[in-house]
């Protein structure tokens, strides 16, 4: 597997997994970007997009590039089909980094006044975001009692030539570190990496304890170690073959207004008081390329962050119920849970670990085994035909989950719901199922009795079933 974002860039341009496309008419980061990005997937299409010509900049923007869970998989070396479980073994098995003394990501080194985020080609993506922002940024902290290291994804808001407001979600690890050092009056020392191999991108994204080492399951996600280099401003280390590093420092006690900017939710978060991120230093490669994640209810930004959730989802619940068989994050803060049920109450005791794997989590859903957990219009049947509300629906109120969920209170207050789709007492004992019989549906073919109508349509066309 490629080693860098430019190794995976290379893989995905040979192989053309989940589509390839290099676009050389110039666009514009104020909206193009995001239309083009949005008409694709109204046309179910999500192939990676590589912008060689950006109006007023001049690297080329790379987006879409983990829209695709084949592409992701490709990239680190698996199929489609044990993408979860190379990410489950990759939480049993970091491996740690090793630190490098030279990095292609500080081939440019810029400092002190020179430094001038303007010159990034940060996105607007939608009518009502504030200003440009950064999306792609793998943002990097360590706690100052331990020394371990934080990954994470936030959302970062230009307001200067070294100046980004950052969004940190209460309740999150970066969010923990900062008061931290808040509290002692003290700025804490952040990098941000951009242009990052997805294996970077599912390890920033890793949800487990607070002490769990992130860059370990990096490295056990490639199978090998990570190369890091030493920052130019501040102590930290970064990935060697990134394309290009922000050095800084968020500050104490300071606060701007930030957003409103338009997030995976589909709805516009309203500004809020956020801290500052000063920039001290930018690092790059020669002619980086700039990644971008597309903001807003676009698939990349919805299925590199599932991933990783559905690996500590299934690795949580399973510790309490062996019977489970897979999960799906099926919508924001919403789980579908497949279990093969052997006793009455296993389903809810599943819906408990679930609700305590994770705080943002609002909706679970508990299927038998016979449900697919990705086909949705199957387990809105099993919904629809297994559920009483009286008995299988429960509500935890008032209780921690997302300040990005529009619905929730002040802080994320939000009321859980488990429900319980699961055949009572057995599925065995359940009502039959209608089936044709397999022998059948195996012998029939349909070109052999209504050929000349299926080579007439096709998907998406009028009269198409």
């Amino acid at each position: 597997m490629g080693e860098d974002f430019r190794g995976f860039l290379k893989e995905m341009e040979e192989t053309k997994e989940g589509g390839f496309i290099r676009i050389s008419k110039e666009v514009d980061t104020r909206y193009e970007v995001s239309a083009i990005v949005t008409k694709l997937e109204k046309a179910r299409q999500i192939p990676l997009l590589f912008f060689e010509k950006v109006k007023g900049h001049t690297m080329p923007v790379v987006v879409n590039c983990y829209a695709d869970r084949g592409r992701l998989a490709r990239a680190i070396g698996v199929s489609k089909q044990e993408l979860n479980q190379r990410v489950a073994q990759a939480y049993q098995k970091p491996i740690p980094p090793v630190e490098v003394s030279k990095a292609p990501v500080q081939e440019v080194v810029i400092q002190g006044a020179q430094v001038d985020v303007g010159k990034l080609p940060a996105m607007v993506y939608h009518n009502t975001d504030a200003a440009p922002y950064i999306t792609a940024g793998i943002v990097l902290a360590k706690d100052p009692d331990t020394g371990d290291y934080n990954l994470s994804y936030n959302r970062l808001m230009v307001k200067g030539k070294n100046r980004l407001g950052i969004f940190m979600t209460v309740g999150k690890h970066l969010n923990a570190i900062f008061s931290k050092m808040e509290d002692r009056g003290k700025p804490l020392e952040v990098a941000v990496s951009i242009g990052n191999h997805p294996a970077w991108a599912i390890g920033s994204l890793a949800i487990g304890p607070y002490q769990e080492n992130e860059i370990g399951i990096i490295g056990g996600l490639k199978g090998s170690p990570l190369e890091m280099v030493r920052c130019k401003t501040v102590d930290l280390m970064v990935p060697a073959g990134a394309e290009i590093i922000l050095e800084g420092e968020i500050e104490p006690f300071v606060r701007e207004e930030e957003g409103p900017f338009g997030e995976f939710t589909g709805y516009a978060i309203h500004s809020a008081q956020n801290p500052i991120f000063r920039v001290k230093a930018i690092t790059h490669r020669y002619n980086p390329i700039y990644q971008d994640i597309c903001g807003g209810q676009h698939r990349e930004h919805l299925t590199m962050a599932t991933i990783p959730m559905e690996a500590n989802y299934f690795r949580v619940i399973k510790g309490s119920v062996p019977e489970v068989e897979a999960v799906r994050m099926a919508a924001p803060f919403t789980l579908v849970i497949s279990l093969r049920k052997k006793y009455e109450g296993q389903a809810r005791s599943a819906l408990l670990a679930a609700f305590s794997a994770d705080l943002y989590l609002k909706h679970a859903i508990v299927v038998d085994h016979d449900i697919d957990v990705a086909d949705l219009q199957r387990v809105f049947w099993a919904m629809a035909t297994r559920v009483q509300a009286s008995r299988d629906i429960f509500i935890i109120p008032r209780a921690r989950g997302s300040s990005l969920d529009p619905s929730a209170e002040p802080l994320g207050v939000v009321d859980k719901m488990g429900i319980d789709a699961t055949a009572k007492p057995s599925l065995e004992r359940f009502a039959s199922v209608n089936r044709v019989p397999q022998e059948i549906m195996d012998r029939i073919k349909l070109e052999d009795y209504i050929g000349d109508f299926l080579k007439s349509t096709k998907p998406g066309k009028k009269g198409y079933v």
